[in-house]
């Protein structure tokens, strides 16, 4: 009985210490846990943002091509049109030249009426050119515009796969440390539990040899009481008779 007694108290203070251990290791447990779960959750995160600006990218990649296919057909009109105002302006400058050898009045007519349906195109010309010149300049804000947003953009995504591997590293390395902090709080509850259950063993046993002791303990008889001795009563006094 004496070594389960002593057994008894040397389990009662492992379980104290593999308590503690226990409570620690699952501290650490959770720690790490919860650290994995953050970068878990932050690298997930920066690639739906890598993904999302990706999108937006291409939608802007498409914008743009949109709006340079459509200065470049501005351009080409617009490039046309000069070379018309170029033609309409030599035919001019001809026919003026025409009208200082004409020696009649009707082919000074002629020319007059020549020259100013000439004016007329090109006073079209110009004002064509001028629109174009208009539509070209507004086409080409948006086009800067678009590739400023697209340029940002791309910056975005450049710095977000900046910091991915730096990222991808603490998910590796917190993994690890879950893995290597859960088999020590695994390990420490196990060794706190088999010192519990043997503890409760023990307990048990000690608990049954009391049981037996008591049974074996004979029982002392209680000793019969006296019976008590009634006091005689007191006989009443005789009064003595008086003479007379």
């Amino acid at each position: 009985m004496g070594a389960l007694l002593s057994t008894a108290k040397k389990l009662s203070k492992q379980k104290l210490e593999l308590g503690k251990i226990r409570r620690s290791s699952e501290k650490e447990f959770k720690k790490a846990k919860a650290a994995s779960r953050k970068y878990s959750s932050s690298l997930t995160s920066l690639e739906k943002r890598v993904n999302s600006s990706r999108e937006h990218a291409e939608d802007l990649g498409q914008i743009l091509n949109q709006k340079i296919a459509q200065i470049e057909s501005v351009q080409r009109l617009k490039n046309a049109a000069i070379e018309r105002l170029g033609l309409e302006s030599q035919n001019k400058e001809q026919l003026e030249g025409e009208s200082e050898f004409a020696n009649t009045e009707e082919e000074k007519d002629s020319i007059v009426s020549r020259l100013s349906m000439i004016n007329t195109v090109i006073d079209d010309i110009k004002n064509e050119i001028k629109q174009r010149t208009s539509m070209e300049k507004k086409l080409q804000i948006t086009i800067d515009e678009y590739n400023k947003s697209k340029s940002r953009v791309s910056s975005k995504i450049k710095k977000n796969l900046g910091s991915k591997p730096t990222l991808l590293k603490l998910v590796k390395i917190s993994k690890s440390k879950v893995e290597t902090t859960a088999k020590k709080f695994s390990s420490s509850k196990a060794r706190e539990d088999s010192t519990k259950n043997r503890l409760i063993k023990i307990s048990s046993e000690l608990s049954e040899i009391m049981k037996k002791k008591v049974k074996a303990k004979p029982k002392t008889r209680k000793a019969k009481a006296k019976p008590k001795t009634r006091k005689a009563k007191a006989k009443p006094k005789t009064r003595k008779k008086t003479r007379k």
